[in-house]
């Protein structure tokens, strides 16, 4: 009669150290238990063979034979939670798992999801684990920043790498578009030149304005410039005025301005001044509520949302930006990765040290993580029933096996040594009634 235990073709991976040290225990158990059967068998023949040599060789025999049966009731036990024993298929109540495969995997999906992601041991954990503490020891621990800022370098540098060119440039030339559509010119530089105004700051305005102006006056050029000008605007029968435009009439006007725009800078109540304020501010109303000035502004602002300049703009910075970005993506040393680094040390330091900010974190925890859990952990108990009805038979019984077979084989080993104190106990009993 063959009592090995060693599945008939198991499924054999591979596998690796850890699965190979499993099977390696399992077998040793086998022959331990196996081995103590067949020592209990041995000593049970040659004690009843030689029984009448000595009278304690009766305890022996009894010892032995108890221990035989107990070791194959257990034996039995053992091999049909996996396999039919012998090869009895008829036999009832064997195989107990592979035939109840589905059911098993049924009722474990229901018990983990029951009673390890229920919503009230979900929580338990949340309170017990504090979440945000955790968060901020480990967010402060620098290695743990630099993996978690390369980690995101590498996202991104791949991310990048998978952008549809066409794609973003469409999407930015849009959005560039629709941003400038959107925008009201009008009231944007109304409320601006109002905001200038109440500070009397459009005053410095112009008076940068005229300061700008005298230097560009006192520029060689600049009165060059204005020679020609005069000469070729004044009548040819202002000859000699026309000569001395062309050489003296830059300089005389440029002088002229200058004393002008000096003259203004060092009086804050010039009448040009007030000028001024009266312009800005009856600019300010046609920029508010002046339709006809509106409508001119908006039409303006057509033109640039759908000038190709803009587009060609939006892909130069689009350009510059991704070039700059890939670049340092690249770089063994990374300022975004070095930058991204310190801000996580430096926001787990303030988690570290913000009580408010903690008992907040661990409160949204405590309310959200537990109703995500139960959202989810009928799929959770789904998947741990689904993966374990994909498995066939034989990988089934492989899998718990190598897990749980080497313990098992220590319940035969305990059957044989009970099973005989018991026998000796029956012996005992049996010789003094």
């Amino acid at each position: 009669m063959s009592i090995d235990t060693t599945p008939t073709g198991p499924a054999r991976h591979s596998g690796t150290a850890d699965t190979e040290n499993k099977r390696r225990k399992l077998r040793i158990a086998r022959r331990r238990a196996t081995g103590l059967l067949v020592l209990s068998a041995v000593v049970y023949a040659l004690a009843t063979r030689y029984g009448g040599l000595h009278g304690s060789l009766e305890w022996v025999a009894a010892f032995a034979e108890a221990a035989m049966v107990g070791a194959l009731a257990d034996w039995y036990a053992v091999v049909a939670l996996f396999r039919h024993p012998l090869g009895l298929r008829r036999m009832p109540h064997t195989a107990i798992i592979p035939r109840n495969k589905d059911r098993i995997a049924d009722n474990l999906g229901e018990f983990v999801q029951g009673e390890f992601f229920s919503p009230e041991r979900v929580a338990a954990v949340v309170d017990a684990v504090n979440p945000a503490l955790l968060t901020a020891e480990w967010l402060r621990n620098e290695a743990n920043a630099a993996r978690t800022a390369a980690w995101v370098r590498n996202i991104v540098r791949m991310t990048g790498g998978a952008l549809n060119e066409s794609e973003v440039r469409a999407y930015l030339r849009h959005a560039a578009s629709r941003q400038v559509l959107q925008t009201d010119l009008a009231g944007l530089a109304g409320n601006a030149l109002a905001s200038l105004t109440r500070s009397g700051r459009h005053q410095a305005v112009l008076d940068l304005f005229l300061q700008y102006a005298a230097r560009q006056l006192q520029r060689p050029e600049a009165q060059d410039a204005l020679n020609t000008l005069l000469a070729e605007k004044l009548p040819l029968y202002f000859s000699r005025l026309k000569s001395w435009a062309g050489t003296k009439g830059g300089e005389f006007t440029a002088r002229t301005l200058a004393e002008l725009i000096d003259e203004i800078n060092q009086d804050p109540g010039h009448p040009l001044r007030s000028h001024f304020d009266a312009w800005v501010r009856e600019l300010i109303g046609k920029l508010r509520t002046d339709p006809a000035y509106r409508y001119r502004i908006e039409q303006f602002t057509q033109k640039i949302a759908g000038h190709p300049a803009l587009s060609q703009y939006v892909d130069e910075v689009w350009n510059e930006w991704r070039a700059a970005i890939a670049r340092d993506l690249d770089s063994e040393n990374s300022r975004f990765e070095a930058f991204l680094a310190r801000q996580i040390v430096r926001f787990g330091k303030v988690l570290e040290q913000d009580k408010d900010m903690r008992a907040w974190m661990n409160d949204r925890a405590r309310s959200h993580v537990p109703r995500l859990v139960d959202r989810y952990r009928h799929r959770l108990g789904g998947f741990i029933a689904g993966k374990m009805k994909e498995w066939n038979e034989t990988e089934l019984v492989d899998k718990l096996e190598l897990n749980i077979g080497a313990d098992l084989q220590y319940i035969r080993i305990n059957g044989a040594l009970v099973g005989g104190v018991v026998g000796l106990l029956i012996h005992a009993v049996s010789r003094y009634l």
